[in-house]
């Protein structure tokens, strides 16, 4: 959303993208193969045992696949690259901006390493046998969050969830995790999430169909929020946490299986100074967003959209969090229960920043 780092074009070939997985699933509703399935290893941090003080001959690169919205601590390892002393000794990290539906392609082709991914796509990776697992949180869906909010237009009378029955409500597209919030708002509304009318439209449409009566409910992100209150004439109407009333991630980290099982000692090092992010985002953020302005992380608009929040302390998931989740999301007749699974399994056992 805010970051300027080159976008990758589609992948050429036949390698499935996201959304085609979810509709292979969908029509075939097979399991993951034994080969796919999470290794059944014990709770234990195996990073305990890795050896990060001497460091390869060269660093291990980790390609990395960005979003572009939300990932402030992240990019400080390369923003502010001086203060993380594992990126450029233990590991090289290499970010890049993907399109969504080209990201899980860029894991199929075996170009990515790692990368950014929201909680409903991990869920249908995983289900479909995708080689890759969280290992930590970049947003959290919390009190303190601050991604963003459905709005509405001030003299519209539409005030809370309860109003929205036959509304045309603004979301990013099917299978994203504003479609899972807004559906989960009207059920605990008392209303049935087909009751309303859903609009697909990218983040900077959002708020223009909104002011030319298009759709008259909008979500929109922190920095576009931020802007159009500015503007005038919206007024909130329901935040992420009012929406679901349960605590979850909404954007995780997303590691290959693979690539850790052959580099540990990269993996730990990068998972150490990403702790560390995180702690110093914390208690400096308003010097930080200078540093990744300087990087095009940011823009100063984005900068100045008010503080991001929905950090989990160190990272960490709570997988009880992310159960209760997945079982609210089939509640409301967003994922199918056949097309989920555990949230043990959504990890990266052994590896894991987990509560």
């Amino acid at each position: 959303m805010t970051h300027h780092l080159p976008v990758r074009r589609r992948l050429s070939g036949v390698l499935p993208t996201a959304a085609h997985l979810m509709a292979v699933l969908i029509s075939t509703g097979n399991p993951i193969s034994a080969q796919a399935q999470v290794q059944a290893h014990s709770g234990e941090d195996r990073c305990t045992d890795v050896n990060l003080t001497t460091p390869p001959s060269q660093p291990v690169r980790i390609r990395y696949g960005l979003t572009g919205g939300g990932e402030e601590p992240l990019a400080l390892l390369w923003a502010d690259k001086e203060n993380y002393a594992g990126n450029g000794r233990f590991y090289q990290l290499e970010p890049q901006k993907y399109a969504s539906n080209d990201r899980m392609t860029a894991v199929q082709a075996g170009q990515l390493d790692a990368g950014s991914i929201s909680l409903t796509a991990l869920i249908t990776s995983v289900r479909v046998g995708v080689d890759l697992r969280a290992v930590a949180s970049i947003v959290e869906t919390s009190e303190q969050d601050n991604q963003g909010a459905f709005v509405a237009m001030r003299d519209s009378g539409i005030d809370a969830a309860a109003q929205f029955k036959n509304k045309r409500i603004g979301f990013y597209g099917p299978n994203t995790i504003s479609e899972y919030w807004i559906k989960s708002a009207l059920r605990r509304a008392g209303l049935n999430p087909a009751e309303a009318r859903y609009v697909s439209l990218p983040p900077p449409a959002q708020e223009q169909a909104l002011r030319n009566q298009q759709i008259d409910v909008a979500w929109l992100s922190r920095q576009f929020l931020a802007k159009a209150e500015k503007t005038g004439g919206i007024k909130v109407a329901l935040r992420p946490m009012q929406a679901t009333e349960q605590a979850h991630p909404s954007t995780l980290v997303f590691f290959t299986r693979q690539f850790v099982d052959a580099h540990p000692q990269a993996f730990c090092a990068w998972r150490n100074d990403y702790q560390k992010a995180l702690q110093n985002w914390r208690g400096g953020r308003p010097e930080l967003y200078a540093k990744l302005i300087a990087a095009n992380y940011l823009t100063p608009a984005a900068a100045d959209a008010g503080p991001d929040g929905g950090r989990a302390e160190g990272g960490r998931i709570n997988v009880g969090d992310v159960q209760a989740t997945i079982k609210d999301m089939v509640g409301v007749g967003f994922l199918p229960a056949a097309r989920t699974v555990p949230a043990e399994d959504l990890l990266m056992k052994g590896y894991a920043l987990r509560r």
